[in-house]
């Protein structure tokens, strides 16, 4: 099959080099030609770890119109800050039978790129994916090459109430379905989203270590006790949005020792037992997408949502809070909401489907 995969980053190179092994056409994308001049040259990835060797790449370009003729099953591999602009190189080019699938969407992402492909001009029937989380705990070692940690197990993958999702998924690689999970509705990817709850809260509370220059283990040492019952307790307000839209989630410590096989009683020794996260060092500087994407991409729309439904959100909110008091910015202005979002999310309870919201946007832009 032939698959257009957009960023040549962590996962994107971790994906190239799974399904060009699995023997696929791979033809990548990135924004950047100045970071893919040594893949546009050997038109090869390397890749070390769970899997090992050097695998072909059929396309390596700057020009997203090339590689999405080639390819009707398009992954999305960048942080979800690209997702706007992302639609918006996207949408000339995208018609009916394409399948966009966003690794991951974060929260609620596959709703805000369709929307954007709709005020961009886009009314095919394009479908929009988005997953739980990536499959590779990976990291990309130089230009085009990766050392692909693990591949997890069971990412859940959804569509806006999935359901076209298992005759969508007959039009993906095989060898991915090996990974990915249908769930009954995007509250379970999108609510789901485990990154945010693992992410934001141990970068801020390590930022005299993080800004110190010393390297240290992301997980392993950065995450003590404390930390581990802070974040379960953002993980609780996390579950009780999700079960109020009436699609319960399991808790981070559960996803933990299901995607990655472990035996573990608590958080903390989940990530502590963790062989991948052994490997994961943290970023050198807080101008990263554990902030940058995960706070505004994921604990703002979980607190929105979740205050609207009647939460108090106290701990999500004291995260936002502080990113915002550490680094001048204002998260709650620039990142999703339930009211950007253009649609009602409540409507996930209900399983309104994606195209029935695609039917009123054209309607309002016949009106005008």
């Amino acid at each position: 099959m032939k698959v257009a995969i957009i960023g040549s980053g962590n996962s994107g190179l971790a994906m190239a080099a799974h399904m060009s092994f699995t023997g696929n056409k791979v033809y990548l994308w990135n924004r950047s030609g100045e970071h893919i001049e040594e893949l546009v040259e050997e038109k090869t990835v390397e890749a070390t770890g769970a899997l090992v060797g050097t695998f072909p790449l059929e396309m390596v370009t700057t020009d997203m119109g090339d590689v999405i003729r080639e390819a009707k099953a398009v992954f999305v591999t960048t942080p979800a800050t690209s997702h706007h602009d992302l639609a918006r190189l996207m949408a000339p080019h995208l018609t009916d039978g394409h399948i966009v699938v966003l690794n991951p969407g974060r929260t609620f992402g596959a709703v805000d790129f369709k929307d954007e492909l709709l005020k961009h001009g886009n009314f095919h029937q394009v479908d929009i994916l988005e997953t739980q989380t990536i499959i590779y705990t990976c990291r990309k070692v130089t230009p085009r090459k990766v050392n692909i940690i693990a591949l997890k197990k069971d990412v859940l993958i959804s569509t806006f109430a999935g359901i076209d999702l298992p005759e969508i998924l007959t039009r993906l690689p095989d060898e991915l379905n090996r990974f990915y999970v249908p769930a009954e509705s995007m509250v379970e990817t999108s609510i789901g989203n485990v990154g945010m709850i693992f992410h934001c809260a141990p970068m801020l509370l390590n930022t005299g270590w993080v800004e110190s220059g010393h390297k240290f283990r992301y997980y392993r040492e950065g995450i003590s006790r404390t930390v581990a019952d802070f974040i379960e307790n953002i993980d609780k307000e996390r579950q009780e949005v999700a079960k109020l839209l009436k699609h319960p989630v399991i808790s981070a410590k559960e996803w933990l020792a299901h995607s990655y096989g472990l035996e573990c009683t608590s958080l903390y020794e989940c990530i502590q037992n963790n062989p991948s996260y052994g490997e994961i060092f943290a970023p050198a500087n807080l101008n990263y997408r554990y902030i940058y994407e995960d706070i505004p991409f994921g604990l703002v729309p979980l607190e929105s949502m979740g205050k609207d439904l009647g939460l108090s959100m106290r701990y999500t909110g004291l995260v936002i809070d502080l990113a915002n008091a550490l680094l001048g910015e204002n998260f709650r202005e620039t990142g999703r909401t339930a009211e950007k979002l253009h649609f009602d999310y409540k409507d996930l309870m209900r399983g309104v489907r994606v195209e029935d919201i695609e039917e009123e946007n054209k309607k309002g832009e016949d009106d005008i």
